[in-house]
């Protein structure tokens, strides 16, 4: 592993030891845990390894290489077409958990993606019930994939017009939508992401403006939504999801103190002595 990470290490990559690990894990077929049972290797997962080390070298992403990405507790299958879930994106599927785990019982995850997120909350909970929706053909694939065996139904469709049979019936939804402005430059890796995951017009809030108004159909009354967003464009969102209607309007930070998720609430009952 050590010959690995020099390798890595001097081809730039950020974290060579890290990703050393699991190429060498991809290429014996074992989990990180039982790594270190392995006393030897055979010719053909040395090549399997040198030619994933190679395609890292020369750019592909580590995910791609091994077909998986890591997310909470889960993992799931990726790919070139799906977007790769992100560490920080951890914060806001814990947060759906927990609503889950306070009596959310039906869920609609928006621009779901490869399903991680969905994927995390089955896992980490028991809705009774929920939807992950997504409009590219090329990442529903992966979708129905990850969430097979999950209380959770993959629906291919644009977010806008998704689930009308389920209009003011969910109690929770939960979206990491495209929130990067068109003129922004991002580093090459991650331009391998698809443009449609990533880019969401020209101040990046285009895709936040229309899971503010979907969820807001979904959700009954009191219902709660929660949705990432760029760490630039929290008071804009807030201020998007108070146009919508939604009431107790909040700011969740990530792991490194910036703004990365809003939560807010669809006035209901208990509401109704209560302000905007």
């Amino acid at each position: 592993m050590a010959e690995t990470s020099a390798a890595l290490g001097s081809a730039g990559v950020a974290s060579p030891q890290a990703e050393a690990r699991t190429l060498v894990c991809f290429a014996l077929g074992v989990e990180p845990s039982r790594l270190a049972l392995i006393d030897e290797i055979t010719d053909q997962q040395r090549e399997t390894l040198a030619r994933a080390v190679a395609a890292r070298i020369s750019g592909t992403p580590l995910q791609h290489v091994t077909g998986r990405a890591y997310f909470r507790t889960i993992s799931v299958h990726v790919g070139p077409g799906v977007f790769i879930p992100r560490p920080e994106t951890e914060i806001l599927a814990g947060w759906a958990v927990d609503q889950v785990r306070r009596g959310c019982e039906r869920v609609v995850e928006l621009c779901a993606g490869s399903g991680a997120v969905s994927r995390a909350i089955a896992a980490e909970s028991s809705p009774s019930a929920g939807w992950a929706v997504e409009r590219s053909e090329q990442a529903y694939p992966y979708l129905i994939e990850n969430l097979a065996g999950t209380p959770i139904t993959p629906v291919l469709a644009d977010m806008a017009e998704a689930l009308p049979g389920l209009d003011a019936t969910v109690d929770l939804v939960v979206a990491n939508p495209p929130y990067v402005p068109s003129a922004q430059d991002l580093p090459a890796e991650v331009r391998r992401d698809p443009a449609e995951a990533l880019y969401a017009g020209t101040d990046g809030l285009d895709s936040i403006r229309v899971v503010a108004g979907t969820a807001m159909r979904l959700l009954r009354p009191g219902g709660a939504v929660g949705c990432e967003h760029g760490e630039d464009h929290a008071g804009e969102v807030r201020r998007i999801f108070a146009d919508a209607g939604f009431i107790q309007i909040s700011t969740v930070d990530d792991w490194t103190n910036r703004p990365r998720f809003v939560t807010a609430h669809k006035r209901g009952p208990d509401h109704a002595k209560m302000e905007p």
